[in-house]
This record gives structure tokens, C-alpha cells and sequence, in this order.
């Protein structure tokens, strides 16, 4: 039964496309509003431990346009001296069906993501769900043309967020 459902959607899934329209000028369209991303960030990224505690680490992002321009594969690495803290990698594009931005990422921790992503005017927030909290980040691009990023965290569905993660990277290609 599986192998006849999975039939069904992979035959079917280009004609639900097909008669919607072309999804290619669309999505390529959605994500000239990203732009702003594309290339290589590094720089120092600060992370906020348990009272004044705040750890600064070095930080690289990079984003790079695949498949005519209509996904970024991203990758994320932070660094403390030779240690991996966290890497990342992931695909964020737009969602023809859906009418969406969408972000699905994997961690080294042998996590998933999926994100609610929001794209205003050189700015993406995105928030994801995990054991309980939402996270939510704000990326934008500074007035000295740096990549800034606030990391925060909620325990009580919003009410009050606690910031745990800042960015600040220089494009270096």
C-alpha cells in the first residue's frame, strides 16, 4: 500500500503543479527578496550563558544559490579556539504551493528543523520549535553592510523572550 500511495504522489505531484503554473518565475522572484544572504559571512558571534556569562566564539555562515536560483543551501559553523559548538546545514527556498519561505535545516547534534520563515526588506526572522521553547532569529542586514543576528528563546509561548545568541559577520567574498 505504501509503495502505491508513494506512486500516486510522485505521478500526481507535477500535475498539481502543472495546474497551478509554472512555479520557476515565481519562486525565483520570492527569492530575489533574499539576495542579501548570497556568499561567505564570518565574524564573532557571542553566546549567552547563565548570568553575566557571555562566551564569544568565532562564527561563519555561508549561502550559496543552487537549482536556477530557487534554494540557498546554507551551512553554519560556530567555533570556540579548535572545537565545534554547533554546525548546521540547510536549505531555505519558497514554498510555490504553499505560498511560504521555508527553512528545513540538520544539526551536527543529529537534529531537524523546520522553520516559519518571514522575509521583509534585507531582514529574516524565523522561528522553529524544540523541547518545548520556540526559538526565534532575526538576521538583517546592518547599515555597515554586516550580517547581525539576534538569537532568543520563549518558554511561556512569547510573553517574554531571553536573548541567548548574537552575530555580527563581514561578507569575505
Amino acid at each position: 500500500m505504501r509503495q502505491v500511495l508513494t506512486f500516486i504522489i510522485v505521478l500526481f505531484s507535477p500535475i498539481a503543479i502543472a495546474q497551478q503554473g509554472n512555479p520557476l518565475p515565481v519562486v525565483q522572484q520570492k527569492m530575489k527578496a533574499l539576495e542579501w544572504l548570497s556568499g561567505s559571512w564570518e565574524g564573532t558571534a557571542y553566546l549567552n550563558g547563565k548570568g553575566e556569562n557571555r562566551q564569544a566564539v568565532k562564527h561563519h555562515l555561508e549561502f550559496a544559490k543552487q537549482l536556477n536560483g530557487t534554494v540557498f543551501y546554507m551551512t553554519e559553523k560556530a567555533m570556540l579556539g579548535q572545537d565545534v559548538l554547533f554546525q548546521n546545514i540547510g536549505f531555505l527556498g519558497y514554498d510555490f504551493l504553499q505560498s511560504r519561505y521555508t527553512l528545513h535545516a540538520f544539526t551536527n547534534g543529529g537534529e531537524q528543523l523546520d522553520a516559519y520563515v518571514e522575509v521583509l526588506d534585507n531582514k529574516m526572522v524565523w522561528r522553529s520549535h524544540a523541547a518545548g521553547n520556540i526559538y526565534k532569529y532575526t538576521a538583517y542586514l546592518n547599515d555597515k553592510g554586516q550580517w547581525h543576528q539576534v538569537g532568543e528563546v520563549t518558554t511561556d509561548e512569547g510573553k517574554s523572550w531571553q536573548p541567548f545568541l548574537e552575530s555580527i559577520l563581514n561578507r569575505v567574498d
